[in-house]
């Protein structure tokens, strides 16, 4: 990305909501939207950037005003302003609450912000232009990277919890099914594909041996 002034940030540092979509996706290897972001952003877990090159900005803890040269953090404190930029990543455009109404912003130095327009280039006092629109919106590569972890080492876990459960729930099935009976394990497969037509006999077996090795496993010696 180039600035207005001719200075330069990163692009690799910042991703457009898209950009964090597909690469989300890629991980997951599932279709995901930026209503997932915005269930993070909307528990405060990722972080919002506004990004609009030569849009003015003036300090409220100073006098002095600059450009939005690189992606500004957007403040979470204001509830409604916040409800506002999260409905933007479910693509409902934000609309003023009141007249001039924006966002505030945060510098990388703690200063606070908040958009403004040359006379003659003001927008209508309930226009969307004072606040971010979905492709304005930025997030950092590094804040995707630290949530990534959370994302999908917990998914990966309970499925595996969720696989040991299954297993052990049918070698319960199958002791209730065969301590009297004394039958196969195949002649139980059978039985289950003769029930449904959903089921696969060889498929049915092999689940039933998987249970039956992991019942053995935890067996007590």
């Amino acid at each position: 990305m180039t600035t207005s002034n001719g200075k330069h940030f990163h692009r690799k540092q910042w991703l457009s909501v898209q950009q964090a979509v597909s690469h989300l996706s890629a991980l997951a290897e599932e279709p995901l939207t930026s209503i997932h972001l915005a269930d993070l952003a909307e528990e405060k877990l990722l972080d919002l950037y506004w990004y609009r090159p030569g849009q003015k900005l003036t300090f409220l803890n100073r006098e002095g005003q600059r450009e939005l040269i690189e992606p500004l953090r957007l403040c979470s404190e204001n509830r409604s302003d916040w409800r506002a930029l999260v409905g933007i990543l479910r693509h409902s455009p934000a609309l003023p609450a009141y007249e001039q109404d924006t966002p505030l912003l945060e510098d990388a130095e703690g200063n606070r912000l908040r958009i403004t327009f040359d006379y003659h280039q003001r927008p209508e006092p309930f226009s969307g232009r004072w606040y971010p629109s979905l492709a304005e919106l930025v997030l950092k590569r590094s804040d995707l990277e630290r949530l990534e972890p959370r994302l999908f080492s917990s998914q990966e876990t309970e499925d595996k919890l969720e696989r040991q459960l299954m297993l052990d729930v049918i070698w319960q099935l199958e002791q209730l099914a065969l301590d009297r009976e004394h039958h196969s394990t195949s002649w139980l497969a059978e039985q289950l594909a003769q029930r449904s037509t959903a089921l696969d006999r060889g498929a049915c077996e092999r689940i039933l041996l998987a249970a039956e090795r992991e019942g053995n496993r935890s067996r007590p010696h």
